[in-house]
């Protein structure tokens, strides 16, 4: 299995490595964990395009491609490749579960979210689990909608529907 660990905005991949840090786990597992770097944005700050700005990198090109070089140089499990990041990085699973399902096998986010839009664009080409960690209070990222996100429990809401999920806890 692969696992993609994205960073989140201002951040970079060595620090993501040391904030969730899967090595042992993967070690231990068997498992490959990659910590890819964000690009530039206008403002020189590390970021996923994730439609945020004026950015016009091609993260989702980016990730298939790097799912295509690493596949070509270690013996991994195309039909397991998962992805979990923090914040930016987390908008950026999402973004790779909608937009590179067929790819993907699933996704957790970190305190990340779905743009305001992207229930209309997603286009996941199967079930896609989901888990997402967010606290309620979060002033970054907020747990309620903003101007830039859905809410977290629409977040759920939508992927419980996708996925034709029985939404009563068991």
């Amino acid at each position: 299995p692969l696992v993609f660990n994205f960073h989140g905005y201002s951040s970079n991949a060595v620090q993501q490595m040391w904030y969730g840090d899967f090595r042992s786990i993967a070690d231990d597992k068997g498992f490959i964990v990659v910590h890819p770097n964000g690009t530039l944005d206008d403002n020189g700050i590390t970021h996923w395009n994730v439609g945020w700005g004026d950015s016009t990198v091609d993260d989702i090109g980016f990730t298939d491609a790097l799912i295509d070089s690493i596949a070509e140089e270690y013996n991994i499990d195309l039909d397991r490749i998962y992805s979990t990041g923090m914040s930016n990085g987390g908008f950026m699973s999402y973004h790779l579960a909608c937009q590179l399902s067929g790819r993907i096998a699933a996704i957790a986010s970190v305190t990340g979210s779905m743009n305001i839009g992207w229930f209309n664009s997603c286009n996941s080409t199967h079930p896609m689990p989901i888990m997402e960690i967010h606290g309620t209070a979060d002033p970054t990222v907020p747990y309620t909608a903003s101007s830039f996100t859905e809410s977290i429990s629409d977040i759920m809401d939508f992927w419980v529907n996708y996925n034709n999920c029985n939404p009563e806890a068991i």
